[in-house]
């Protein structure tokens, strides 16, 4: 008997806020003048963060950095639908994301530079460190989605991965869980079109990666990721149905990467220069701007006043990430274990020696006290 063509179903699509500035206003959410102003000043200064990040890298000041240019409307407006008590999980490449939270940038130059004291997440957010195995951290956002119901507090849990990230069975898992018990989680797959050098086109045969989300009994939906109003519609909307107990979302993002996969990527190598000429078509920052000059609410005047206060306010991020003293190195013991193992305790005992008598020296009184817990 032979196999009958199944009609495909068709992913919703949101895109607001066209390449030339122009919104549709049957489809524009209820924003105040106010709110898309700081979504410009957050995509502004966090693009302007990361050309100085790569300048510094390329300098010998910084260690291998993820550049986020392009993604800023990705980054930067998800966590204006949040509040501070809710979860927020992003990737390696989220640095905008936790600027937009309140993060001190001096502490992600910090963490870039190999320094563990750059996990340091503002007082009273419910923010958490990356992992560098993409993925892991899908199940355990199910994880805090599922604690948040249990405790009945209308908090969510919000978390990033990438198109690459999509493919992955720790998705598949957290999506299963997620879905079965109607977890307050949502799930952006920030599809930036390239997993390092492998294309969008070879990731999945699926006509979208949000159609995923039908598998698991929760909406699926795709959003026009340089558009900062989709955006933000499509995020509140999937928070408001997880707090009122209706379940996850899935969103996927369609967005660019502009610059390198990190500062020891060379793009050029993999992707035609073409593809990325058109993408600079649809920059999230410059439709904004287009936007708001339209409203009257921009002009160069106020540009001009946003790029000196962001190259001051940069300069000073800089020079209190180099301020720093020498870590302690018994910090790389501490925040591991609720309990900690009998070798690790032997390691770090070990390491306390070396220190203490290293070259006959007291070595060990004269670093700065460990930080973090060791039980």
């Amino acid at each position: 008997m032979p196999l009958k063509t199944v009609a495909t179903l068709k992913v919703q699509r949101l895109e607001i806020l066209s390449p030339d500035g122009r919104a549709d206003a049957a489809l524009m959410p209820k924003l105040s003048a106010e709110l898309i102003l700081k979504m410009y000043r957050l995509m502004m200064q966090i693009r302007a963060f990361d050309e100085r990040a790569i300048k510094l890298q390329r300098q010998g000041r910084l260690g291998t950095y993820p550049m986020i240019t392009g993604q800023e409307a990705t980054q930067c407006v998800p966590p204006l639908c949040l509040k501070p008590s809710d979860w927020v999980v992003p990737t390696y490449r989220g640095g905008g994301v936790y600027f937009a939270r309140g993060m001190e940038m001096r502490y992600a130059l910090l963490y870039w530079a190999g320094d563990d004291r750059g996990t340091r997440f503002p007082d009273g957010s419910n923010d958490m460190i990356f992992s560098i195995p993409v993925g892991t951290h899908l199940t355990q956002v199910a994880g805090l989605a599922w604690g948040e119901k249990l405790k009945k507090t209308g908090g969510v849990a919000l978390t990033y991965c990438g198109d690459g990230t999509s493919s992955k069975g720790d998705l598949h898992e957290a999506l299963t869980f997620a879905g079965q018990f109607k977890l307050p989680a949502v799930y952006i797959i920030e599809n930036n079109g390239w997993a390092i050098s492998v294309p969008r086109r070879r990731q999945a045969a699926s006509e979208t990666l949000a159609q995923k989300a039908w598998g698991y009994g929760m909406p699926g939906l795709q959003v026009d990721g340089n558009d900062a109003f989709a955006v933000y519609k499509a995020v509140s909307e999937a928070v408001a149905r997880a707090r009122k107990g209706q379940g996850p979302t899935l969103i996927e993002c369609e967005t660019y990467r502009m610059s390198h996969h990190t500062t020891a990527d060379d793009a050029g190598r993999y992707r035609p220069q073409a593809e990325l000429e058109a993408w600079k078509k649809k920059d999230p920052i410059s439709r904004l701007r287009k936007y708001l000059e339209s409203k009257k609410l921009w002009d160069d005047k106020k540009e001009k006043q946003l790029a000196d206060e962001t190259a001051l306010w940069i300069d000073g991020e800089v020079k209190a990430y180099e301020s720093f003293p020498a870590p302690n190195p018994l910090n790389m013991f501490a925040d591991n274990y609720a309990h900690a193992p009998w070798h690790l305790i032997e390691q770090r005992a070990e390491l306390e020696d070396v220190l203490r008598f290293k070259g006959g020296a007291q070595v060990l009184t004269q670093l700065p006290p460990a930080e973090g817990r060791f039980p």
